[in-house]
């Protein structure tokens, strides 16, 4: 989806991956054999190639087989940066099918840019509030976030996590985005659907500097009992 994105909208703001960051701590562990590394670096370069060649083509195509199965090791690779864990399984077709599936049903009107598109977007200094965090995508002040759910359902869950998105971009602002956020929104990946709340919908701007303090001290807490 990522890299669907970047090909809608070609001057979108991109950071590294974090399968870059991923692979360089790999490398840099006494632990890890060297095939395993050199493994983990192939995918990387692997991923690469692909991405290049992708963007490179004319056609407005969604991404074939080949760069889903190297999106898919990118992910396995995301997990040692996230939480320490290196477990490359091996990617059937049947997880290749479905990801296609997932990607046929996304309408290119809904996340084209009229002005700014930042992939995997940061909070700056506020996302050490919650020992690191990155969100999916900003379009032109919406802050979204893909779920790939099996059911059709805004939960609770995913209210407070919009929200704690929210939060994090008050408190520390978006980097590589000037702009503020006036929407959040869920992309329901199996349904093709886009689903948008205004800010204005669920915060009270008079209440908005009580509730970030409390933020503040409760993602602190949390953070320093971790």
């Amino acid at each position: 989806m990522r890299f669907y994105l970047q090909k809608l909208n070609p001057s979108a703001k991109v950071s590294r991956w974090l399968a870059e960051e991923s692979a360089a701590l790999v490398v840099a562990s006494r632990r890890e054999t060297a095939r395993t590394k050199k493994r983990m670096l192939d995918i990387v370069e692997t991923a690469k190639d692909c991405v290049r060649s992708y963007l490179k083509s004319k056609r407005d195509a969604k991404p074939g087989r080949e760069l889903i199965r190297a999106a898919v090791d990118l992910a396995q690779l995301d997990l040692v940066y996230r939480i320490g864990l290196l477990d490359l399984q091996r990617i059937n077709d049947a997880m290749v099918e479905d990801i296609g599936n997932m990607l046929a049903l996304v309408r290119p009107e809904d996340f084209r840019a009229k002005r700014t598109c930042v992939l995997n977007p940061t909070f700056g200094a506020a996302a050490e509030l919650v020992g690191g965090a990155d969100g999916d995508l900003v379009l032109d002040g919406t802050l979204i976030d893909i779920k790939v759910n099996k059911n059709l359902e805004m939960g609770r869950d995913i209210f407070n996590q919009l929200v704690g998105y929210y939060c994090l971009s008050c408190i520390g602002g978006i980097d590589a985005c000037r702009g503020k956020i006036t929407c959040v929104a869920v992309y329901f990946a199996r349904f093709g659907i886009l689903h948008r709340l205004p800010v204005d919908s669920f915060v009270e701007a008079s209440r908005l500097p009580a509730h970030l303090k409390w933020f503040k001290a409760t993602a602190n807490r949390g953070v320093s009992s971790m």
